[in-house]
């Protein structure tokens, strides 16, 4: 009868233990989580501190870029480094606002943003036409989906602006902010 009581006592103890071995490692995978989510932020940020920075020290030769005017090659340089930190910036912001389901900001939000900027600034275009692999003969953009599927979300995006307006005359000035 000791017997019993005492094996029925250390499996209860046996059970509480995995209950709360289960809920260590719950909580240690939502840290995780929560470390991760936080290290992609600052480094959204610091790619959007960056781009920002290199906007207004190299305003005009951006201002000129984004109007599809001619550029030295090494303002094309600086311009293409301007656009490359403004499409990390704005994959990073898309790609966690679809993870996070931030209702405050939608994912749509950043596709809109790019298509548009495509849509209104002939150079900018030409940047994204560049550095995109969007083409048949581009980079193996199809082994990342989470890439895959941001390019679609902008080129349905950027269809949809064709059909809906003319190329407005944008101010230039917001090429890449707005």
């Amino acid at each position: 009868m000791k017997s019993e009581k005492l094996h029925d006592w250390l499996q209860l103890v046996g059970m509480v233990a995995i209950v709360a071995s289960l809920i260590f490692v719950g909580l240690q995978l939502r840290q995780s989580e929560d470390a991760a989510q936080s290290d992609l932020s600052q480094s959204t940020i610091a790619i959007g501190v960056e781009f920002s920075s290199l906007m207004a020290e190299h305003s005009d030769i951006w201002i000129r870029a984004c109007s599809g005017q001619e550029l030295r090659p090494e303002e094309q340089l600086i311009a293409h480094s301007i656009y490359f930190r403004y499409l990390q910036n704005n994959f990073n912001s898309w790609s966690r606002a679809k993870a996070t389901a931030m209702g405050f900001v939608q994912p749509s939000f950043f596709t809109d943003h790019y298509a548009a900027n495509i849509h209104r600034y002939p150079g900018f275009k030409q940047m994204a036409v560049a550095w995109s692999g969007w083409s048949e003969t581009g980079a193996r953009l199809d082994d990342e989906p989470l890439l895959v599927e941001y390019r679609d979300e902008v080129l349905s995006r950027l269809s949809e602006l064709e059909k809906a307006e003319p190329r407005p005359s944008a101010d230039i000035a917001w090429c890449g902010i707005r």
